[in-house]
């Protein structure tokens, strides 16, 4: 059984194969991701739902676009009960692990791409 793939750069290239746009994507989230998820955690942290929330949206558009879907339905709950303040005590293992997560997908695009 093979493991599926960390990311997938598939919707990228469905919207622009040129290698300038995948570099210019994947430099942004290298840029804004991995520092929108400590800010999560520290917000996770503070019980900032509404941080928590503005944080975990704005990941959500990165996440679906490099298609990491390990995380993307754990990213979609943290906002959803970040927003409605539902099921608080579950949202701060899924932003570790979501956090866990990007880090990886950071480190491997750092390597692929600089």
């Amino acid at each position: 059984m093979s493991e599926k793939p960390l990311y997938s750069l598939h919707k990228l290239k469905e919207i622009d194969d040129s290698e300038d746009f995948i570099s210019q994507v994947i430099q942004i989230f290298l840029e804004t991701v991995p520092a929108n998820t400590e800010a999560m955690k520290k917000a996770c942290d503070a019980q900032d739902w509404d941080q928590v929330y503005f944080y975990a949206h704005k990941i959500k558009a990165n996440v679906n676009l490099l298609d990491i879907t390990s995380i993307i339905d754990d990213v979609k709950e943290v906002e959803i009960n970040a927003r409605g303040r539902m099921a608080l005590e579950s949202i701060k293992d899924k932003v570790f692990g979501i956090s866990v997560v990007i880090q990886k997908v950071a480190d491997v695009l750092k390597d692929s791409f600089t």
